[in-house]
């Protein structure tokens, strides 16, 4: 068996991409072109079959032409032919000093030394030196690379072996070999990028079994990660390879309603159903079919899931709640009534099934039974927050009698109006939310600040940037200590670019209030860097990553300190983390992410392309 360690990347070999000088001139009397012509001819690699006639003859034009790049070069080629690799060297690494930009002279000299560490291991280090001077000023040739990732995994050198493995596959996408040393090493490392890359690759045609199972455990290590974008990506790729997997496509619409992308989810999951269906995918469209506002559909669909005899669990549980919520939300609640004198609330939704029941009294204005329902919620479920709010009230507000009954009843539909908003925000209907909202504090005074950051929310949504901040300073006056208040209105603050002084004096009250809460953390890393702190926010910033390391906006914040600073690849790292979420701009950053890979390309061509300074030699200040 041949060793391993020595394998020929077959097919990767390209021309030379730099041509050689021109020769030094020689005496006139001889003829220095027609010896290079004729030591050419001799060499294997011309055609010929005498090497070391070749470096007889090549030695000769070295002495006659001493400062010739390419009289070395080919020099070093012929002894390398006639399998003398230590006398090869010298004349190899001369010719990289007297054209030190020369690619042909550098790969030369690279691929020596790897034949050389291939009978000596302690020359590894300089092979791998050699290897990587000469890939940056040849990156596009393949056989660098493939031989600059086998010196590194004999080095066991696994992050400089994936990136020489990775580099190679893209050179060549059908070179499979450099993609499967690709993922054994990312899996190595722990190297997230790394394999997902490689898996995408080996999967991109025509995989195997094998593959497409590296590809649906990336899918689940994505899910549960919570890099979803990349989750959707794999699950797409396995659809395509196995169109008629109806868990594919069930996996796919769901990572779609996570990312609120409601009607691609409803095309998925009709592609599941209709291969499959089951009560889960009935369940999972109706969600979808709410969140689109086609309330009569998603009505059909669970009324059919919750009179189904058969116990569906979980599935039965939500579709209850969902059921008694799409009833709620078309002014049903004789109908959302009757159903629960049919069929009583499930245990694990029985709080908040005693909610809708409540509302559905007040809904129909029939507020003693409104009132029970109320007294009875606030006895069972006192923990749910709708029951909890209503007990703060006064004890009058509770009894329904002929000195307190007009009291009770405003108290009660102010509750109904909030609850209703709640609802209507579950489903980003922003506008109905914010009208519920608006009645219910036509009612009375708000009792609650979290009524007012839902109001302010619904402005924001709204694209009514100065009516939320001014429901958030009234937040503000009514518990100016409120972390999430102090937050939200410090960070509206910051958006729109105004009182950033005050803005971050809010952002570090809530900080130091909630030191470990990760969008908070973020809220004050950007408020440095918005007042030119760049240094501190990068450190906030960096501890918001390990608070929230799943938050799409901490790393596009991250980024755009990094760019501040000048570090690019950092930069350009912390965008691609940002982008295997899902989130509104994602567009936006995919495009500024591919101009900044641009930028940094052209930077490290340029870098190549500066000769490095070096010290005049005394064989410089003799060359013609």
């Amino acid at each position: 068996m041949r060793d391993s360690r020595i394998l020929i990347l077959a097919g990767l070999l390209l021309p030379p991409l730099l041509a050689a000088p021109p020769l030094p001139t020689a005496p006139p009397q001889v003829d220095v072109r027609a010896l290079m012509l004729e030591a050419r001819a001799l060499q294997l690699r011309g055609g010929g079959t005498d090497p070391e006639g070749a470096v007889a003859i090549y030695r000769r034009v070295v002495a006659l032409v001493p400062k010739s790049a390419e009289a070395h070069l080919r020099l070093s080629e012929a002894l390398q032919e006639t399998r003398d690799l230590d006398g090869a060297l010298a004349p190899a690494q001369k010719a990289v000093a007297l054209a030190p930009q020369n690619g042909e002279a550098r790969a030369h000299l690279a691929l020596l030394q790897v034949q050389r560490a291939q009978k000596d291991n302690a020359l590894l280090p300089e092979a791998r030196k050699d290897l990587e001077e000469a890939a940056a000023l040849l990156p596009q040739d393949p056989e660098l690379w493939g031989r600059l990732g086998e010196v590194s995994e004999q080095l066991h050198d696994d992050a400089a072996a994936l990136r020489a493995w990775l580099r190679l596959g893209r050179l060549r996408p059908s070179f499979t070999p450099a993609w499967e040393r690709a993922y054994i090493q990312a899996v190595a490392t722990q190297n997230y990028p790394g394999k997902r890359e490689a898996v995408l690759a080996l999967n991109a045609h025509h995989p195997d079994e094998r593959q497409l199972r590296m590809l649906e455990d990336l899918a689940r290590e994505q899910i549960q990660a919570g890099f979803l974008a990349h989750a959707e990506e794999s699950f797409l790729l396995l659809a395509r390879h196995l169109p008629r997997e109806p868990a594919l496509w069930e996996n796919i619409s769901l990572v779609r309603l996570q990312t609120s992308r409601f009607t691609e989810a409803l095309d998925s999951l009709g592609r599941a159903e209709a291969l499959k269906p089951s009560p889960r995918i009935s369940f999972n469209i109706a969600m979808a079919l709410m969140n689109l506002g086609r309330f009569p559909e998603a009505e059909t669909r669970l009324k059919a899931l919750v009179e189904d005899p058969a116990d569906q669990g979980a599935v039965s549980d939500g579709a209850q709640a969902l059921y008694a919520e799409s009833l709620l939300l078309q002014g049903k609640g004789a109908e959302l009534l009757a159903y629960v004198k049919r069929q009583p609330p499930r245990d694990k939704v029985a709080g908040e099934m005693q909610v809708f029941i409540c509302q559905a009294h007040v809904s129909r204005n029939d507020w003693k039974a409104a009132l029970a329902a109320l007294q009875d919620g606030i006895r069972r479920f006192p923990k749910v927050a709708f029951f909890a709010q209503a007990a703060t009230l006064p004890s009058k507000y509770l009894e329904y009698s002929f000195f307190s009954r007009k009291e009770a009843r405003s108290a009660l539909e102010q509750l109904h109006q909030e609850g209703m908003a709640a609802l209507w925000s579950e489903f980003r209907r922003w506008d109905k939310c914010l009208q519920a909202l608006q009645q219910a504090r036509a009612l009375g005074p708000v009792r609650n600040v979290d009524i007012l950051l839902m109001q302010s929310t619904a402005f924001e949504q709204l694209d009514r940037p100065q009516e939320a901040l001014k429901v958030l300073r009234e937040a503000q006056a009514m518990e100016p200590a409120n972390p999430m208040v102090q937050n939200n209105l410090g960070y509206l603050l910051l958006e729109q670019d105004r009182d950033l002084p005050e803005a971050a004096s809010l952002i570090e009250a809530s900080a130091k209030a909630t030191p470990d809460n990760g969008n908070v953390v973020d809220s004050l890393g950007w408020a440095q860097f918005k007042l030119g702190r760049v240094a501190e926010a990068e450190a906030t910033l960096r501890r918001a990553t390990s608070l929230s390391p799943f938050s799409p906006e901490v790393r596009k914040h991250l980024g755009e300190v990094l760019l501040k600073q000048g570090k690019l690849e950092e930069a350009a790292e912390q965008w691609e983390r940002a982008l295997a979420f899902v989130f509104p701009d994602r567009p936006a950053l995919e495009k500024r992410l591919g101009d900044l890979r641009l930028r940094i390309a052209k930077e490290q061509a340029r870098k190549v392309a500066e000769p490095a300074p070096t010290a005049a030699s005394e064989d410089d200040e003799e060359a013609p």
